[in-house]
């Protein structure tokens, strides 16, 4: 029997992945190929200019070098009638010497103690799988979905010897829904994913004594080892707006925070306080990532004493390993739906009135890294206590996380990580499994990731997948990308990425957001 219905799921798979292949073909229509071969001219054009650049400078110097080097003889004969004035300028000079340190470190002093940086670009994306609307009644989430220009700004400024601070600020704007019906979006996309402005990490750094370090204001606590996966990473939110797409240096929300950092010997105790709830950025109702059309309330709790969310960690480096314990009480980022009421509908019955709440959570849990010649062993477990459900109201839950992960770097500009982790429900009641809870006993997800350099690490490949389920038969997500480094601040990325259809159901909503992207980024 379960060889059957492995064979089925075989058989699905690649229907699936056929079907995938002739949409995909629908990409090369003569119109949409003479854009994809002037965006590669294009590419090429900036290559060769940037070969010629360098050519050039390279045989200027060469120039440079041949012309100079008659005058070595010339040199030879001064420094040997000069000599002799040694021994009696050499005290001058280095009195000199101090004095231009001095000045020097002065100068230097005064012109780091702020700085500027930042990077601008454009993120573009194509959905080969969505067919166009049949009426005008509806969005339009076929073709170009994003032409989105971004800017980001960091100033880090330095004040005196023993305090920092920091002021980062990120916006967008996507032309995409202008080039489109914008009035057959929804005012939550719109107001979502049409443009952002927003202040990101502000916050005041300091030391008040050697072993103490202090951090004020919205900043990001990344808790653990794992990269792909989250187990004892629960203080920071994050953007799950299009699912898979956001890179991983803004997946995470910023926070207002108190953090206090005490070091003694080989070890660093953490407190962590969250002056302000916040929670998981979500796609909104009628977006491509989120096809529902009613919007339900959600209770955000205030942001006072009694609601205060608290982190305390405890790091410590051994010889040859790594350990942190970490405890938490908090919010939960994920909502759960909670059937609040009944209305009745003419015609239709009772609906039901729904809520998403979040539970307060306890998490008490340790991470290890362990380096063992080319891998690294990955390691991390906690207990939540304190969850909420829908269909079981007379208790509260506990959930046990486990991960497990290896990266490897054996080869030559390559990396090869691999995580797995899994969500156990403890004291598991079935009726959890019913609408509107969806739970089960155990989730099951992995994670590859595969990277690669080339042609002196300016060509760089990423593949990364995800699955859930212990076979992938849940869902998941495929992405491959290919990023090229046309000068130290200027590079172009593109790529692909395909979701995998399974039995959850949020997987299946995202089985048309098939896409390609591109980005280009120039960092200053």
């Amino acid at each position: 029997m379960s060889r059957r219905v492995k064979n089925n799921q075989l058989v699905s798979t690649v229907q699936f992945c056929s079907k995938k292949a002739l949409m995909l073909q629908s990409i090369f229509s003569p119109i949409r190929s003479s854009i994809l071969v002037t965006a590669l001219l294009i590419w090429v054009t900036i290559i060769g200019l940037t070969d010629i650049v360098l050519a050039q400078e390279t045989a200027d110097d060469a120039e440079m070098e041949d012309t100079l080097s008659g005058f070595d003889e010339e040199d030879s004969g001064i420094e040997d009638a000069l000599s002799g004035f040694d021994e009696e300028e050499s005290a001058k000079d280095e009195k000199k010497n101090i004095k231009h340190t001095e000045e020097t470190d002065a100068i230097n002093e005064e012109e780091d103690w702020s700085s500027f940086y930042g990077y601008t670009g454009i993120n573009l994306s194509y959905s080969f799988v969505r067919e166009p609307p049949e009426d005008n009644s509806n969005a339009d989430w076929s073709g170009l979905t994003k032409v989105r220009p971004f800017f980001s700004l960091t100033w880090d400024a330095k004040l005196g010897r023993n305090w920092k601070s920091r002021i980062s600020a990120k916006a967008f704007y996507d032309f995409a829904y202008g080039l489109k019906e914008r009035d057959k979006f929804t005012s939550e996309v719109l107001n979502e994913l049409e443009k952002e402005a927003e202040l990101r990490e502000v916050y005041l750094q300091g030391s008040p004594f050697g072993s103490l370090d202090i951090r004020l204001g919205s900043q990001i606590v990344a808790w653990g080892t794992a990269d792909s996966l989250r187990v004892v990473d629960v203080l920071n939110p994050t953007d799950n707006r299009e699912y898979g797409m956001t890179d991983l240096e803004d997946v995470r929300i910023p926070l207002p925070m108190t953090r206090l950092d005490y070091y003694f010997g080989d070890f660093k105790l953490q407190a962590v306080a969250v002056h302000q709830i916040k929670f998981n950025k979500s796609a909104p109702p009628g977006s491509d990532y989120n096809s529902t059309t009613t919007e339900i309330k959600e209770v955000v709790p205030e942001s006072n004493a009694e609601n205060k969310e608290y982190g305390l960690a405890i790091l410590g480096t051994f010889s040859g390993w790594d350990a942190s314990f970490h405890w938490a009480q908090y919010f939960d980022d994920e909502a759960n739906l909670l059937i609040t009421d009944m209305t009745f509908v003419p015609g239709v019955g009772l609906v039901p009135v729904l809520e998403y709440r979040h539970s307060r959570l306890t998490m008490s849990g340790f991470a290890l890294s362990i380096p063992s010649g080319n891998y690294i062993w990955k390691a991390e477990a906690a207990n939540f206590w304190g969850m909420e459900f829908n269909n079981v109201r007379e208790k509260k839950f506990t959930r046990t996380d486990l991960l497990f992960g290896t990266e490897y770097s054996g080869w030559n500009d390559t990396s090869l990580s691999i995580e797995s982790g899994v969500q156990h429900l403890n004291d598991f009641d079935h009726r959890l499994e019913a609408e509107p809870d969806y739970q089960l006993e155990d989730r099951i997800a992995t994670t590859i990731n595969f990277m690669q350099d080339y042609y002196n690490q300016t060509l760089h490949l990423q593949l990364f997948g995800m699955m859930i389920g212990e076979w992938g038969e849940d869902g998941g997500s495929n992405r491959a990308s290919l990023e090229y480094d046309v000068m130290d601040a200027f590079s172009v990325k593109g790529g692909v990425m395909i979701y995998q259809p399974g039995h959850n159901l949020y997987f299946q909503s995202l089985n048309d957001n098939d896409r390609i992207f591109f980005e280009a980024r120039y960092s200053f």
